[in-house]
């Protein structure tokens, strides 16, 4: 498949510059656009979010979704094949790097300085350098608001820990281990304990992990890609703690500590096992968290102060590190079969002309201010009527973005307080530099990176399943060099050699 998909965009390549036609503002109401997004659970073309947003920027819009499983591949292959309708995509950063480097994204800087001008003033010039390549813009970056924000955590149910006599919340691994065994012992099978991981590992994005980031960081991993104490670029694989978690996960495994569905969940999966009350902790982040309805909770006869937070778990034997976020999310980009640049752009800037009514709603209808003058969610209306808008958003000002955010997850204070102690408010000691954050597309990254880590992904779940062990951990870094794992690492040293 690896090969068919570089051949094709080998061909779309060689054209690519013919296929990018002429283009000129239309205008609102005087074309349609197609937009592709992330894989979904609702109804993206009949939302409620879907219909504000092309209500507001008077743009008539088709709304997509990537496939469930294999996305990057098919969607390559759409591309390639001059099948895809797309005129905007919102595309995880491996498979934007490998669009860009082959020819098939449309540079954005012409069209953003006649009517992107509010998009460009939305974000640092850091931010732009990371999608900037020989002078080219082909994204636009969507940052985190906080660098040193734990952006992924495990959400539980406190109600069932607390009849089953669990108070305090685990903050070490061994912790973490003894609730799990005392939930199981106390509910048996009534239960799924643990539920995850939040993203399917199916995907090829390193931003998908099969592990949980909150175990792997008491296991001193916190990205695919490393930096040791000698300033070697090195792969998780190398990692001293890497056998020792696969170990930890394996044993959960074995003795029914976690979901056994594990392999195939989905992020969709596990929010429905945990919002219909068959999990009592699951793997989540800022999303999941805000797709949690009133109706959903009223359901499982809960209020928001029932919910509690597990964040990033200290090791007792490796040096707990937790990565600062990523310098960009999803990237939303224009193919270069798209006519519709110029309008595409336009209602991108339309949409962070109306940022606070397109994400947050009417204030003292949605939301109002508080005592302290922070934003503050009336629910049920709130989610119900902004809880998807996410999923629409190409652009935004993060400046704004990081004062308006907190209001998509403040259900309670007592919420607020305990998911600000676990992300916001975490220990900064535990935070490791992104030394790649800002780093620009390389050839050898783009290709292969995302298969090196799929079959990561792969690898992980057969020792867990038992399919394979620990001790084919050498054969398969003989596999990881030959699918050019040294090429990729290569890249990144240089890139670190001149950047530290």
């Amino acid at each position: 498949m690896k090969k068919l998909v570089s051949l094709l965009l080998a061909v779309v390549l060689m054209c690519s510059a013919a296929m990018v036609a002429a283009a000129e503002l239309k205008g609102p109401g005087n074309v349609t656009l197609h937009r592709l997004g992330t894989n979904v659970g609702f109804d993206v073309n009949n939302d409620i979010n879907g219909k504000n947003f092309q209500e507001k920027t008077g743009y008539d819009v088709v709304y997509y979704t990537q496939p469930a499983q294999n996305a990057d591949e098919k969607i390559q292959m759409e591309l390639a094949g001059k099948t895809a309708p797309y005129d905007i995509m919102k595309l995880n950063v491996n498979l934007w790097r490998t669009l860009m480097v082959n020819g098939m994204l449309q540079p954005l800087e012409d069209a953003l300085a006649k009517y992107g001008k509010d998009i460009l003033a939305g974000c640092s010039q850091e931010a732009w350098d990371a999608v900037t390549v020989d002078g080219h813009i082909y994204g636009i970056p969507m940052t985190y608001p906080y660098d040193t924000e734990i952006t992924t955590f495990m959400a539980c149910r406190m109600d069932l820990m607390r009849a089953a006599g669990i108070e305090k919340l685990p903050e070490t691994i061994d912790e973490f281990y003894d609730v799990l065994v005392a939930l199981k012992n106390f509910y048996g099978d009534e239960y799924i304990v643990f539920c995850g991981p939040y993203c399917p590992p199916t995907e090829s994005s390193s931003s998908n992990w099969v592990i949980p980031k909150t175990i792997a960081c008491a296991f001193g991993i916190y990205s695919d890609w490393m930096v040791d104490d000698n300033g070697k670029v090195i792969y998780m694989t190398e990692a001293e703690g890497f056998a020792d978690m696969i170990a930890f996960l394996t044993k959960l495994r074995s003795e029914g500590l976690i979901d056994a569905d594990w392999a195939v969940n989905t992020d969709s999966t596990v929010n429905e096992k945990f919002s219909s009350g068959k999990a009592i902790i699951a793997c989540s982040n800022r999303a999941g968290v805000n797709v949690t309805t009133p109706a959903q909770m009223s359901v499982l006869g809960l209020d928001w102060d029932d919910l509690g937070y597990i964040g990033a778990l200290k090791g007792n034997k490796y040096t707990t590190k937790y990565m600062e976020t990523d310098a960009l999310g999803n990237i939303p980009c224009i193919p270069v079969s798209s006519k519709n640049l110029e309008d595409a752009i336009n209602y991108m800037n339309l949409q962070v002309q109306n940022q606070e009514y397109l994400n947050l709603g009417e204030e003292k209808v949605h939301w109002y201010y508080d005592e302290n003058g922070k934003y503050t969610p009336i629910n049920p209306i709130f989610s119900t009527e902004r809880g998807n808008s996410y999923w629409y958003n190409d652009a935004l000002n993060v400046y704004d973005w990081k004062v308006q955010w907190p209001t998509r997850i403040r259900k309670s204070d007592a919420q607020w307080a305990a998911f600000e102690a676990v992300t916001i408010n975490a220990d900064t000691s535990i935070i490791v530099k992104n030394e790649f954050k800002f780093m620009p597309s390389t050839e050898a990254y783009a290709e292969n990176n995302s298969v090196l880590f799929k079959n990561l992904q792969d690898f992980i779940l057969q020792v867990m399943s038992g399919t394979r062990t620990i001790d084919d951990l050498p054969t398969f870094q003989k596999e990881w060099a030959n699918n050019e794992g040294e090429a990729v690492r290569t890249e990144l040293q240089e890139y670190y050699n001149g950047h530290k």
